[in-house]
């Protein structure tokens, strides 16, 4: 047991001598993809002192996409790139063309993966190189959608169930566009319920289902008390809604 303990120790220690910080900084948390246009730019920025190989590639929610497999409707240029340190590269995102639904949007993942450069010094010795992939939403959305973001929020329906120990929120999204959330908050009586696990979404024409915390709460409490939530709209920024439960 002691040895296990002595060996977990240096292991850690020699993992933590090695800088897993990305140093690659992608211009934006999300992308729109207006349907009709011919492409969407996204810059990177290397803010390390090094070079950094940089390759990009889309995915439709894979998280165990590759370059190789990924079946996105999407071409990168360039897919593959170096990146000075300090300097920036602008990665051009052209859709292909094919068909997708007209009536709502889709969603699409863009992924960044860094790998940094062999340290000059350590060229002729064992390296542990930690590659840094970044990962975010695309929307590609369709030319003939006339909804707003902020329209979608405030039309979503919220519905809240179960009982003081397991109390969960139902939205319901009967726009054709994806509606994110920071955080989400039940008031009551000066009491506060809220989710802020973060990276939620409820897809067009869907429902999705959130715990609620502290679960200390009893039902009959909550029928007449409203909801306020945070949405992160098209440029990432947080906006504020205040609806009522169904």
């Amino acid at each position: 047991m002691r040895i296990y303990r002595l060996l977990t120790g240096c292991l850690l220690i020699y993992l933590m001598s090695f800088d897993a910080r990305a140093n690659i900084v992608l211009g934006g948390t999300r992308l729109i993809y207006p349907g009709g246009e011919r492409e969407v730019t996204l810059p990177l920025s290397n803010k390390g002192a090094t070079p950094a190989l940089v390759q990009s590639w889309m995915d439709d929610g894979a998280t165990d996409s590759t370059p190789e497999n990924s079946s996105a409707p999407f071409l990168i240029m360039p897919p593959l790139t170096r990146i000075e340190g300090q300097a920036s590269q602008t990665l051009r995102i052209l859709f292909n063309g094919t068909a997708l639904r007209p009536d709502r949007e889709s969603l699409f993942w863009l992924n960044v993966l860094e790998v940094p450069p062999v340290p000059e010094k350590s060229r002729n010795k064992n390296n542990l190189l930690l590659a840094v992939q970044s990962r975010i939403k695309v929307f590609y959305r369709p030319a003939t959608l006339r909804s707003s973001l902020h329209d979608a929020a405030k039309h979503l329906t919220w519905q809240v169930f179960g009982d003081g120990a397991q109390l969960k929120l139902r939205c319901t999204n009967t726009s054709p566009l994806h509606v994110s959330f920071a955080d989400i908050q039940v008031k009551w009586a000066g009491k506060t319920l809220s989710n802020t696990d973060g990276n939620h979404m409820v897809a067009p024409g869907g429902e999705a289902v959130f715990e609620l915390h502290p679960q200390t709460a009893r039902l009959p409490e909550l029928k007449a008390q409203g909801i306020q939530f945070n949405y992160i709209n098209d440029y990432g920024a947080l906006k504020t809604v205040n609806a009522q439960f169904d």
